[in-house]
């Protein structure tokens, strides 16, 4: 049977990302992203660059597939996109911050914003997010509190 046009399977691995936060001093948050797209972690030293990090992965696997074009201030792309996504299976559930950790499983990019889940690994919490920005709001509550 002939595969269905214009649809791609995404492994697993493929669709969550898994954030360790090591530190979180006044309200700066550093630690790694792990995704199946690329072999180590990727370090982020603030809330953008982590933004950016997810931004990419999801850019560069196609998966969820944006609703809208990116809008910028400047016509120009950015140099250097970032690894393009595998098939392989890499299981990242070994990997912990030093503070806490989330599953980050988005499924729409609706309205220039993501919707999904974050799981809160060592709480065994899970919420569902309805932007970026609750998404943010759900990792402060669990890091200050």
């Amino acid at each position: 049977m002939a595969p269905l046009s214009g649809r791609v399977t995404v492994g697993e691995s493929l669709k969550s990302i898994v954030i360790c936060v090591d530190s979180y001093n006044d309200s700066l948050m550093k630690g790694y992203v792990y995704h199946g797209s690329f072999g180590d972690g990727k370090k982020f030293d603030n809330l953008m660059q982590l933004l950016l990090i997810i931004e990419d992965v999801l850019d560069d696997t196609g998966f969820p597939q944006a609703t809208t074009e990116k809008r910028r201030f400047n016509a120009f792309e950015p140099a250097g996109k970032g690894d393009k996504a595998s098939g392989e299976q890499i299981d990242f559930s070994t990997q912990k911050g030093k503070l806490a950790s989330f599953k980050l499983r988005i499924m729409f990019r609706q309205n220039a914003s993501w919707q999904g889940s974050l799981a809160w690994l060592e709480n065994n919490a899970d919420e569902p997010f309805r932007s970026a920005l609750e998404m943010l709001m759900l990792m402060d509550s669990a890091l200050s509190g």
